[in-house]
C-alpha cells in the first residue's frame, strides 16, 4: 500500500496547530484568487460549496491551540473564509451573484448528507472487514445530527445574508470607498451572528439538556470567535488581491 499520504500526515503532526491553521489559510487564500483569476464569479461558487462542506467534516477533529484552554474544533478558519469570498462577490458581482453563491453551498450541504444517508443504507459485507471498516468510518463522518446540522445551516443562512446586507450598506453608504471597512465590520459582525445563532439552536433551543447564557456565550460563541477575528483581519489583503487580479483579466 502507497503510504505516502500518510507519512506526510505523520509529519503535519509535528507542527502546532496555529502553524497548520496559517498554512490552511494561505492554501483557502490561494484557492479563492485562483478561482477568482480563473473561473470568476462562478469559481468563487464552487469555492464556496465545497468549503462548507470540508468545513463541516472538520469541525469533528478537535486541536489543542496556545490561546485555549480547552481542545478547539477545526473548521473555522475554512468556514470563515466563505464570508470573505461573499464579500468579494458583492464587491465584483453584485449581491445576487453572493447570494446564489450562498444557496448554492446549501444545496450542496443537503444534497450530500441525503447522498450519503442513502450510502450508509446499502448494508456491509459481513465477509468483508475492509468495507466494515470504510463503512464505519463514513458512518462516524456522515451520519448527521438532525439537531446540530438544522442549527448549522439555519446559522449558515442568516448570518450569510446579513453579512452581505451590511458590506453592500456600508459600500452605498460611503459611496463605493472604505474597502477595509466594509469588509472588516460585515465579516465581524456576521460571525458573531453566525456563531451565537448555531449555539443557541444547538445547546439551548433544541438541546435537551440546555445550558446556561453564561455559559453558551464563554464558551461556545466567543470560545472560538478569536479565531475567526484573526481570519477575518487576515483576508483584508486578499480583498485588496482581488482588486489586482481582476485588472489582469
Amino acid at each position: 500500500m502507497d503510504t505516502t499520504v500518510y507519512q506526510l500526515v505523520v509529519f503535519l503532526e509535528n507542527f502546532s496547530a496555529e502553524f497548520l491553521s496559517l498554512l490552511t489559510f494561505i492554501v483557502c487564500a490561494v484557492s479563492i484568487l485562483g478561482m477568482l483569476r480563473f473561473y470568476g464569479a462562478a469559481g468563487l461558487c464552487v469555492y464556496n460549496a465545497v468549503a462548507i462542506l470540508v468545513a463541516n467534516i472538520q469541525v469533528l477533529r478537535l486541536a489543542k491551540f496556545g490561546f485555549s484552554p480547552e481542545p478547539v474544533a477545526l473548521g473555522t478558519v475554512v468556514f470563515a473564509t466563505t464570508y470573505l469570498v461573499s464579500d468579494i462577490l458583492v464587491e465584483h458581482y453584485g449581491a445576487k451573484a453572493a447570494k446564489d453563491s450562498l444557496w448554492l453551498s446549501f444545496i450542496s450541504q443537503i444534497l450530500m448528507t441525503v447522498i450519503m444517508i442513502l450510502t450508509l443504507g446499502h448494508a456491509p459485507v459481513p465477509e468483508d472487514s475492509a468495507t466494515n471498516t470504510a463503512y464505519l468510518s463514513m458512518a462516524n463522518l456522515f451520519t448527521p445530527s438532525p439537531r446540530l446540522l438544522c442549527a448549522s445551516l439555519l446559522a449558515y443562512v442568516a448570518s450569510q445574508l446579513f453579512d452581505i446586507w451590511v458590506f453592500q450598506k456600508i459600500r452605498d453608504l460611503s459611496h463605493g470607498r472604505f474597502v477595509w471597512l466594509r469588509q472588516n465590520v460585515s465579516t465581524f459582525l456576521s460571525g458573531l451572528l453566525d456563531s451565537f445563532i448555531f449555539s443557541y439552536i444547538a445547546w439551548v433551543l433544541l438541546s435537551p439538556t440546555p445550558i446556561s447564557f453564561y455559559t453558551l456565550m464563554i464558551s461556545y460563541v466567543l470560545g472560538t470567535y478569536f479565531l475567526r477575528l484573526i481570519v477575518n483581519l487576515a483576508g483584508t489583503p486578499i480583498m485588496y488581491l482581488s482588486y489586482s487580479i481582476l485588472r489582469k483579466l
